[in-house]
């Protein structure tokens, strides 16, 4: 276990994750707002494999596991690290993917308050920041609950999103 919220199992990925990221990553509903569903699970296992280097070199940062508590139910994952897995940038970002069946049980507006509070423990960065689709409002709000505040739009990840920051010196609430 990494860290823990009232109703989730924060993780590091392993092997046996796979199966669960390629329902993710495949999943049109699900990747609507981050990338073209994966059709190629072999990209998906390279992927992983991208994500497990990154984490080797960037020790404390990479992609982990969000489970239910209760019955380790694989619901999604997330992402603590530096934006575009690049250490040259020295900006650090959250990120977080759901299967559908776990939407709209407020379960990223619980999760993003812990996971912006270990990033900062981690990188002691002045900010952090996030990005999202300009469609995926429901996003965009739990990000505003949850402190952060909206400066622009970026070019980043092949496609134009909304950057949103939290600054370091700003209280993190929890729901």
């Amino acid at each position: 276990m990494f860290f823990e919220t009232p109703r989730l199992i924060i993780r590091f990925l392993d092997e046996t994750d796979f199966s669960d990221i390629w329902r993710l990553q495949s999943d049109a509903e699900a990747m609507r707002y981050i990338r073209t569903p994966e059709t190629d699970p072999e990209a998906v296992r390279e992927r992983l494999q991208k994500w497990e280097q990154y984490a080797q070199t960037s020790p404390g940062l990479g992609v982990f596991a969000i489970e239910i508590k209760g019955n380790n139910a694989f619901a999604g994952y997330c992402t603590a690290r530096h934006v575009d897995y690049n250490p040259d940038t020295n900006e650090f970002e959250i990120g977080y993917a759901l299967l559908p069946e776990f939407w709209g049980r407020g379960l990223v507006s619980e999760l993003v308050p812990h996971l912006a509070e270990y990033l900062f423990k981690v990188s002691e960065a002045p900010k952090i920041v996030a990005f999202t689709d300009p469609e995926n409002i429901a996003s965009q709000k739990v990000l505003l609950k949850n402190g952060f505040r909206t400066i622009g739009r970026r070019f980043v990840y092949d496609t134009e999103n909304v950057e949103f920051e939290l600054r370091r010196d700003r209280e993190i609430e929890d729901d």
